[in-house]
């Protein structure tokens, strides 16, 4: 029973509701049938504009706020992932660094010397800390650089005191201890160490270390002889993740390794600690204190070269705050036009008519055929500006017309023109082919090689220079522009061009290497006496699943020659003066231009010069194949 009562009480207020609903409604549409046709106007326009902008406002608001929080962080995710990339073009730096202390006999022949313990062990040592001082000479960011002998003997040269004892690891005993050389045991590759925090003085130092085994190549079945350690600043790689300047109130990066130290935070307090077992990013964030309390969105991106992955922390509520402003802003512009509209629609309404017409009007007579037609201005207002403007593209049509009939003519002209020029290559190309022959009649066998491959430098140049061919042409083109500039320098040095199987089908632009070749030849190593060595290389690097960009095909050319001086090569790390200022001049000004030109942000490269040690120019452009038998431009 008490149910049923329940029940019926409901069904009541329900039909009460329903019939004061009626109600409504029906004064409603008995105050409208009532009134003047004015009103009728303004209601229509209420109900029609200012409930659904209304409406429009609410629901966007939530639909911007959305957006936005998501386009900010793709943008982040985009960021981290150049972050990323800058830090591992930053370490390749360092990488690069530790591979030629490696490869140095002299520096490998002073290790022995000194792990042998033998009356050469001090005049050795001293060998290693000059070696030490000139490589450190390379990059700002390094603080020290150390050698740990198997047998517990080191040298380490600590750029910082510019002392080789008083040095980042003076309070430590036996250095084969300190956690890098630990790291590096057991492993044939670079190894890097995350942040490791120091004391020094009445503060903390915060650096991170890049090791490898230096091995006697002579005797590579004794195993290691030594640990080489690179140890880097930490502000570095921070500069990176927050360039000075960056406002940290409102977001930073950070980094992480693998195993959760961190290895770069804007307040270095907390670089080289370990965020614990359990604990989330926010709640280490928080900790630290930048952001406060407030609603913070994280990013993340993990870089499957270093395992290491970056953070970017940000205020949601800052970034959104603009939004919120924008849309109160709305809603009262909103307000004002549909006071100002229900007054001027009628105004207005026959004059838009009138001008509208007017449009229509010149479109169908342009439709049928009329180019000469020309719309009256009667004011300076849109319809007016979309009256000049329908004239000033008539104009143009027609001109662009003339502009085509004269263009194809010239056109004509050109290709009679270009027939008829063809005789100079092909005159150049048999004289050459004659003279081939007299120097085999002759015995002449070596400068027949130099005029045959002459010859084919010619063919290859002079068609089509912006063209492009696959990576195999391109380098066998190289072999013999270099083998001629071999025999040219009296051959002061050797060469090799080695061509990864998967880059062969890749495609580059004609000429596109030869003024990097050209350069490393003409200042690098021409002046040698001899024991110049160059080196030309392609290798893919093949996309991650979860990249969009694609593979990449690098290309190095390295020598020892006379070496770039570091302020030069860092100009030409910089892109806008790399590209645009040696203008159309030939050089490696022009070669980089060219990679811009054809290629865009997608193509980089990295410029490493050591006076009186060599150059190393490191290219990466999108690596696109072309299958055997597909069109390739000659």
């Amino acid at each position: 029973m008490a149910k049923a009562r329940r029940q019926y009480g409901n069904r009541q207020a329900k039909d009460g509701e329903e019939q004061a609903v009626k109600e409504l409604l029906r004064k409603g549409i008995g105050f409208y049938k009532g009134s003047r046709l004015k009103t009728k106007l303004f209601i229509i326009f209420a109900f029609s504009s200012l409930l659904p902008i209304v409406m429009f406002w609410g629901i966007s608001t939530k639909v911007n706020e959305n957006a936005l929080t998501a386009k900010v962080n793709q943008m982040m995710t985009e960021n981290l992932t150049q972050i990323a990339e800058r830090t591992n073009m930053n370490l390749e730096i360092y990488t690069n660094l530790l591979y030629q202390i490696s490869q140095d006999e002299q520096m490998t022949g002073a290790v022995k010397a000194l792990a042998s313990g033998g009356e050469d062990g001090a005049v050795a040592y001293y060998r290693i800390i000059r070696r030490l001082k000139q490589y450190n000479d390379v990059e700002g960011d390094i603080r020290c650089i150390s050698v740990i002998c198997a047998n517990g003997a080191s040298v380490v040269y600590d750029a910082g005191t510019d002392s080789v004892i008083d040095n980042l690891w003076r309070n430590y005993g036996n250095l084969r201890m300190i956690p890098p050389y630990r790291d590096a045991e057991g492993e044939p590759g670079m190894i890097l160490t995350p942040t490791v925090i120091f004391r020094e003085g009445e503060g903390y130092t915060h650096y991170l270390h890049i090791s490898k085994r230096l091995f006697d190549l002579n005797n590579l079945d004794r195993g290691s002889i030594a640990t080489v350690i690179i140890s880097i600043a930490e502000s570095g790689i921070d500069e990176i993740c927050n360039p000075a300047g960056e406002a940290e109130e409102s977001g930073f990066n950070f980094i992480v390794a693998a195993d959760g130290t961190v290895i770069s935070y804007p307040d270095e307090q907390y670089a080289g600690r370990r965020i614990r077992e359990g604990e989330s990013v926010l709640t280490f964030v928080r900790e630290s204190g930048i952001l406060g309390q407030r609603l913070a969105e994280i990013n993340a991106f993990v870089d499957s070269r270093t395992g290491w992955t970056f953070y970017n922390v940000y205020d949601r509520e800052a970034m959104l705050a603009d939004v919120r402003r924008v849309q109160m802003i709305f809603l009262l512009v909103g307000g004002l036009t549909l006071g100002l509209a229900s007054v001027s629609i009628l105004y207005f309404a026959r004059g838009i008519n009138h001008s509208v017409g007017e449009v229509v009007e010149g479109m169908r007579e342009i439709r049928d055929g009329n180019l000469q037609v020309v719309l009256p201005i009667h004011s300076s207002d849109e319809f007016g500006l979309i009256a000049e403007n329908f004239n000033q593209m008539t104009d143009r049509v027609n001109a662009l017309i003339e502009e085509v009939k004269y263009a194809t003519a010239q056109q004509k002209n050109a290709e009679i023109q270009a027939l008829e020029a063809q005789i100079n290559p092909h005159f150049l190309y048999n004289t050459l082919d004659s003279i081939n022959w007299m120097a085999i009649e002759k015995g002449e066998y070596e400068i027949s090689k130099m005029l045959r491959d002459l010859g084919i430098i010619l063919r290859y140049s002079i068609g089509r220079s912006n063209g492009i061919v696959r990576v195999w042409e391109a380098a066998d083109w190289l072999e013999k522009y270099i083998g001629l500039q071999k025999m040219r320098f009296d051959d002061v040095f050797t060469y090799a061009i080695t061509v990864q199987e998967g880059a062969r089908d890749c495609v580059v632009h004609k000429l596109l290497l030869q003024p990097f070749v050209e350069n490393a030849i003409v200042h690098g190593l021409k002046e040698l006496e001899g024991g110049g060595m160059l080196r030309v290389s392609f290798t893919v690097s093949e996309p991650e699943p979860a990249e969009a960009e694609g593979a990449f095909l690098h290309i190095t050319i390295e020598d020892n020659g006379a070496g770039m001086p570091r302020e030069l090569a860092r100009k030409f790390n910089d892109r806008g003066w790399a590209v645009g200022e040696g203008g159309n001049s030939i050089g490696l000004h022009n070669a980089f231009s060219r990679m811009h030109m054809y290629y865009g942000e997608k193509a980089s490269w990295k410029v490493t010069g050591m006076e009186g040690m060599g150059t190393v120019i490191m290219l990466r452009i999108p690596a696109e194949r072309r299958e055997n038998g597909a069109d390739i431009d000659r």
